[in-house]
């Protein structure tokens, strides 16, 4: 297993009167053998007089492999090939994370999380790439705000670990197209307009200085595979090995956009799309990303209902997770029936609200929130969730029916990002967003965009595989799909207007106390 960067020690006979060859080619002439050309930056060369006469060219140096060759990115007194650290980075358009990794044992030495500062500029991509569409100075402020969420976790990764992480070796960045067009200073406006061609699909290599990043090292930027299919689904796909394997798989990266590949060794075939907020909490009045106070599960039976919230606070709203055990729990116990129309003889708790002219479900009462009003769920809410769940729903049966695949033969289905992370597996079930297969199919990999960003730094032969995935993944385009507006009207009821494709469901629907 070949690490991503690597540090050699190297003991140089140092210059005389009788050997003046400069302190670069003396560098270069000990590593050609095992490494060719190796390229020092003008950092490093500055570097270079009088470090090599002072440790008397006792020298360890770092090195990264580019597409253009090796690069010697630091040079350092003595032997410090003991200390080899890289950082990987999930670049999310609402957080990003990051860890540090010894690259010598593989441990994780410490991991942070922050909130995207580009949020500011707008909730969701679409509102930053129109933010910055006109204005240059508003796309750099959009840059700025990205590295300035990365600089942040570097200096909380300090603070967690005693290690310097700005001095790591090299930083594996992952993000969907769009978040790395920005944080290159990139116009994504392309990505989204006809004929979706964006600016670049694999950037390549950048020191983090080129990026306006108090980073010294290098940046790789792991490509994307098409325009929705971004470097953060070529980086899941890496934990996953299916597409090496005979057993059909699907892995699905689920939130507000939904990305996902079906294949095995023999096909891969991915298509993506808008799934819509509601997967993570962004409809409702009060609807809210998963935080201390949000809602993050609901149980009802008969006509009690009860919940948890993160942080154990008062709720504040209702998270996405929450959203989907609300809706399977209504369903299952009568609230709602296969419409998803508010049944008003189920519970007190689902009354008509006047200002909205509608019936509306309240999940807590006055006394149980935190502002001191109920927190309540309309018909409206409902249908626009439905839109969502069937969106996502439409999408895998798209991509099966291009296969000429039953969802049956299905062996293996990967759920990642926020929703398939944190959302109950069976309330996805029962709703109709995840198809009924047994249980032991799923599998949760919650953060893989990190995750294979983590792997790509152990081990650099997994570039080969991002090369094969980007050769061999066909892309397929929903909106080319004749009967996708057909499929998702079927898939707005739950769990499905074909309720023969829901045994377990509708087996819960028998036994529901209702």
């Amino acid at each position: 297993m070949t690490r991503f960067c690597e540090k050699l020690h190297l003991q140089l006979t140092p210059p005389s009167a009788d050997d003046t060859l400069s302190d670069q080619e003396r560098i270069q002439q000990a590593l050609q053998a095992t490494h060719g050309r190796v390229f020092l930056s003008l950092s490093v060369l500055q570097s270079l007089s009088p470090l090599c006469a002072e440790c008397n060219w006792n020298l360890t140096v770092t090195l990264v492999e580019t597409y253009q060759g090796w690069h010697l990115t630091k040079v350092q007194p003595y032997d410090t090939t003991s200390s080899l650290y890289g950082l990987a980075v999930d670049l999310g358009s609402t957080t990003v994370a990051m860890e540090l990794v010894n690259l010598n044992t593989g441990k994780v030495e410490a991991s942070a999380r922050g909130e995207n500062k580009q949020v500011p500029y707008g909730d969701d991509i679409l509102t930053r790439i129109i933010y910055g569409k006109e204005d240059p100075q508003r796309l750099q402020n959009l840059q700025k705000a990205a590295v300035s969420s990365i600089e942040k976790l570097l200096d909380e990764i300090t603070r967690l670990s005693g290690i310097p992480a700005k001095e790591s070796a090299a930083m594996i960045i992952s993000g969907n197209t769009t978040m790395i067009h920005f944080l290159l200073n990139l116009n994504p406006w392309p990505i989204f307009m006809e004929p979706n061609a964006p600016v670049t699909c694999d950037p390549g290599y950048f020191y983090g200085k080129e990026l306006g990043m108090d980073f010294p090292g290098i940046i790789y930027l792991v490509p994307a595979i098409a325009n929705y299919l971004g470097g953060d689904i070529t980086s899941g796909l890496l934990t996953t090995d299916f597409y090496k394997k005979d057993q059909l798989s699907v892995f699905f990266d689920i939130g507000t956009n939904g990305e996902l590949v079906l294949g095995n060794s023999q096909f891969l075939l991915a298509g993506a799309g808008a799934a819509g907020p509601a997967l993570e909490g962004g409809i409702s009045q009060y609807g809210m990303r998963a935080a201390d106070g949000a809602i993050d599960s609901v149980s009802i039976h008969k006509e009690t209902l009860s919940f948890t919230t993160i942080g154990k606070e008062k709720p504040r709203g209702i998270c996405g997770s929450g959203i989907i055990d609300l809706m399977a729990q209504m369903r299952i116990n009568g609230w709602i029936d296969i419409t998803g129309t508010l049944n008003p003889n189920a519970s007190p708790r689902i009354v008509f609200d006047p200002e909205s002219e509608e019936y509306v479900v309240v999940y807590a009462l006055p006394g149980e929130s935190q502002s001191g009003k109920a927190l309540f769920f309309s018909q409206t809410d409902i249908l626009q969730y439905l839109d969502t769940k069937a969106a996502a729903h439409t999408m895998v049966d798209c991509l099966l029916e291009a296969a000429g695949i039953e969802e049956d033969q299905i062996q293996n289905y990967y759920t990642a990002g926020a929703f398939g992370t944190y959302a109950n597996l069976e309330s996805a079930i029962t709703v109709g967003i995840f198809p009924d297969l047994p249980r032991k199919r799923f599998h949760c990999l919650s953060n893989s965009s990190l995750a294979g960003a983590r792997l790509l730094l152990l081990d650099k032969s997994k570039q080969k595989e991002i090369a094969y995935l980007r050769k061999t993944i066909y892309y397929l385009q929903f909106a080319s799909q004749s009967d996708f507006l057909v499929k998702m009207q079927a898939a707005k009821f739950i769990p499905h207007t074909d309720t023969t494709r829901y045994p377990t469901v509708m087996e819960k629907l028998k036994e529901s106390p209702s």
